[in-house]
């Protein structure tokens, strides 16, 4: 019994989401997708080289280790890498990355604009840049004021090429006031000094909700990270959305199966802190995974908080779940339990069994499912992001060419023993 629940991945509806952003973006419009820390769990090599053929015309990780996986991936595309990087070894992936005009890089301040200028001196090499705007996030980048000072010595610099000019949305989701001054702020910079980009900038702002938010956010290039994987509309609070966001569809989906399952008479207390109580005769079972795995800690029911989270559970002959039975007690770090009792008594009634080998749903791409990943990270206090980062990399991925008619890739003999 090895692989005890697996993520699937379904890459026809990634191939799907990425012709739907160029479809909102439209033709002239560059798409950037973000595949920072490992494209969010999901293998970056695999997801990087998808987008890419699908037509993303750059790619942007954090790290340089991150921009050396893609290099070692053969991906055909350029990489853009967001931290500040002020120093590259000969010996370094990174130094083929240069070299071969694959790696572009951001600018942060006026000493990193130094450390660029020693290295493509060092090197003999252009390298491209693009410049980071802080306008609002008060995280990496230069300060307005700096912009104009700091495109000079860019323009000035002869192996130094303005690839781009960006800014990043502190709350597109669900602050439209100060997104709009935001904009405001980089459309502002960005004309007073137009006469000191290159004439292939790329101009970016806009994440995966500034984008689904409206075209006057796009520019000349958008940045997605959510979006690919078909997130987003869920997370933003009411105000102007691009209509086709509704037709991006959810990649992900967690799968395992019950180990064990047990009788319990009223009364009877679940899990450690006997946090939950059983209020009838239940059916109890026991799913091998917990929050070592990624199940967030917080999902489980107890009798102080009685809102749960829910598993999809698949009877046998079924392609979906046919009803949802919540998680009882506390998240385990490698297991957690579920109220079976409704799901037994539907399946007895159909003449078919919940028991050993059952498939169960932890994450559902339905966007109706209670069990959808934005969901529950509402309910577990997060943001969607972290829920896919903090998916364990033990947990198989399973990568799915096709949609609809999956075969679930969990035997249930090897589960059963």
């Amino acid at each position: 019994m090895r692989d005890v629940s697996v993520i699937e991945i379904n890459l026809s509806d990634l191939d799907h989401n990425i012709r739907t952003l160029r479809s909102i973006v439209g033709p002239e419009c560059g798409i950037c997708p973000i595949v920072k820390a490992d494209a969010y769990g999901l293998g970056a090599a695999r997801i990087a080289k998808r987008l890419a053929f699908g037509g993303a015309d750059l790619l942007a990780v954090y790290t340089p280790e991150q921009a050396a996986e893609l290099f070692r991936a053969a991906i055909g595309c350029k990489v853009l890498v967001l931290m500040p990087v002020r120093e590259i070894a000969r010996v370094d992936e990174l130094y083929r990355g240069l070299i071969s005009d694959r790696l572009q890089l951001t600018v942060h301040d006026d000493a990193h604009v130094s450390d660029l200028i020693s290295i493509t001196e060092r090197y003999g090499v252009v390298i491209n840049v693009h410049l980071e705007i802080d306008t609002g996030m008060s995280r990496g980048g230069c300060a307005v004021e700096d912009v104009p000072a700091m495109l000079r010595r860019i323009s000035s610099a002869k192996r130094l090429h303005l690839a781009g000019v960006f800014s990043h949305f502190a709350g597109a989701e669900n602050d439209l006031d100060f997104t709009q001054r935001q904009l405001k702020a980089f459309e502002r910079v960005i004309e007073e000094n137009r006469s000191l980009l290159a004439t292939d900038t790329r101009i970016h702002i806009a994440n995966s909700f500034g984008m689904l938010r409206g075209k006057n956010f796009h520019q000349t290039m958008v940045r997605v990270g959510l979006a690919w994987a078909g997130y987003g509309i869920e997370w933003m609070n009411p105000g102007e959305v691009i209509p086709q966001a509704t037709k991006l569809r959810p990649i992900v989906s967690w799968k395992s199966r019950v180990v064990q399952v047990k009788t319990i008479e009223a009364g009877t207390p679940v899990g450690y802190g006997s946090s939950w109580t059983s209020k009838r005769k239940s059916v109890i079972g026991l799913v091998p995974v917990g929050y070592a795995d990624g199940y967030p800690i917080t999902l489980g029911n107890k009798d102080m908080n009685p809102k749960a989270a829910s598993v999809g559970v698949v009877l046998e002959g079924d392609d979906s779940p046919c009803a949802f039975a919540p998680v009882v007690g506390a998240v385990n770090m490698d297991q957690i339990t579920i109220d079976l009792t409704d799901v037994a008594a539907l399946a007895e009634r159909e003449d078919r069994a919940v028991g050993v080998g059952t498939l169960v749903e932890l994450i559902s791409p339905s966007v109706a499912a209670p069990n959808h990943l934005p969901t529950l990270a509402r309910m577990a206090g997060t943001i969607p992001h972290e829920m896919l980062c903090r998916l364990n990399p033990r947990l198989k991925r399973v990568y799915l060419a096709a949609a609809g008619g999956i075969e679930h890739p969990i035997a249930a003999a090897a589960m059963a023993g």
